[in-house]
C-alpha cells in the first residue's frame, strides 16, 4: 500500500473489505448480530453497515504502514475537528496518581496509543497473541514510548501497571473484552453485557482515574478523538456490597460513553464475535 498513490488507497480498501466479508462468514454473522442490536436495522441497510466494519479494519490495517513511522506533527496532522477535549488528559495527569484510558475495538486504538504517548510513557494492556500475524503487527507499532503488558502473566502484569501508575504513566486497556474472572453485568443496548473489572479495581488501588476515550475514523486515515469526562477512582468500602455497587456505576458510566459512540460510529466497532451471550435472530 505505501507504494501506491494515495488516491488509490481507499479503492484497494474497499475491494479487499468486500473480499473478506464475503469469505469471512462466522465474523460476518456475529458482526451483523451485533450491529443488528445497536443500530436496529435490518436487510440491506443493516449488511451495508457490516460491510463498513470491515472497510475500517482495511483503514486500521493499512494505518500499520505510516503510524509507526509518523512524527507528532504527522500524527496531529491526522486528527480532524480537534475539540481542545485533550486537556482533560492534562488534567488527571495532573494529580500525580498516572491514569487509565479505558478504549474499546472502535476506530483506530493503534493510532491512539501513538497520541496518548505525546504525554509521556503509555502501557498498553492486552492478551497478547504469539501468532506471526500478532506479532509482525507488534513489532511495526514498536515505539519508545509505548510500552505492551500481557494480561496473561496475571499478578505480575497487575503490579507492572500499578507501578506505571505511581510514576504518572498512563494506562490504555480496551475495556470491550473480557480477559478476565471478575465482570460485573452492565445494561448496553437494552441487554445486558459482561464487562471487565479490572480496569476499576486498578483505578481504585491506585487512585487513578479512568478516562473513556475513542480514536473513530473520520475518512481516509483521518481520525477524531472522542474523550469523555473522567470517572474518578472509586473509594473503598467498609463492605463488599457497597463496593461493588460503587464499581459498578463507574463502569457503567464507561459503557454508556461507549454506548453513545456506538450510537453513531457503530460500524467501526470491530468485534468479530458474538458480543452478547445469545445473539438475537430475525
Amino acid at each position: 500500500m505505501p507504494r501506491l498513490p494515495r488516491f488509490l488507497h481507499p479503492p484497494v480498501a474497499a475491494l479487499t473489505a468486500l473480499i473478506f466479508f464475503f469469505i469471512l462468514k462466522r465474523e460476518r454473522r456475529a458482526v451483523t448480530g451485533n450491529l443488528r442490536q445497536v443500530s436496529g436495522k435490518r436487510g440491506l441497510a443493516l449488511q451495508w453497515k457490516v460491510y463498513l466494519v470491515f472497510y475500517s479494519f482495511c483503514d486500521l490495517m493499512v494505518s500499520y504502514c505510516f503510524v509507526p513511522q509518523a512524527t507528532d506533527s504527522e500524527l496531529l496532522g491526522m486528527l480532524v475537528d480537534s475539540d481542545g477535549s485533550a486537556a482533560k488528559i492534562d488534567q488527571c495527569l495532573a494529580a500525580g496518581n498516572g491514569l487509565i484510558v479505558w478504549t474499546a475495538h472502535v476506530g483506530n486504538w493503534e493510532f491512539a496509543s501513538r497520541l496518548l504517548a505525546m504525554y509521556g510513557r503509555v502501557n498498553v494492556a492486552r492478551v497478547v497473541e504469539d501468532n506471526p500475524a500478532e506479532i509482525t503487527l507488534r513489532n511495526l507499532m514498536a515505539h519508545d514510548r509505548v510500552k505492551v503488558v500481557d494480561l496473561k502473566q496475571g499478578i505480575s502484569a497487575t503490579i507492572e501497571l500499578l507501578q506505571a501508575l505511581r510514576r504518572n504513566e498512563i494506562v490504555a486497556i480496551q475495556g470491550d473484552r473480557v480477559y478476565q474472572r471478575r465482570t460485573f453485568d452492565v445494561p448496553f443496548f437494552s441487554r445486558p453485557a459482561s464487562f471487565p473489572l479490572g480496569p476499576f479495581l486498578l483505578s481504585q488501588v491506585s487512585g487513578a482515574s479512568v478516562l473513556p476515550a475513542f480514536v473513530v475514523r473520520r475518512g481516509w486515515l483521518r481520525y477524531h478523538a472522542l474523550i469523555g469526562d473522567p470517572i474518578p477512582a472509586v473509594p473503598p468500602s467498609v463492605t463488599r456490597g457497597a463496593n461493588d455497587a460503587s464499581l459498578h456505576e463507574a463502569m457503567c458510566q464507561a459503557v454508556r460513553f461507549l454506548e453513545t459512540t456506538l450510537t453513531i460510529y457503530y460500524d467501526q466497532w470491530m468485534n468479530y464475535f458474538d458480543f452478547w451471550p445469545v445473539a438475537p435472530r430475525d
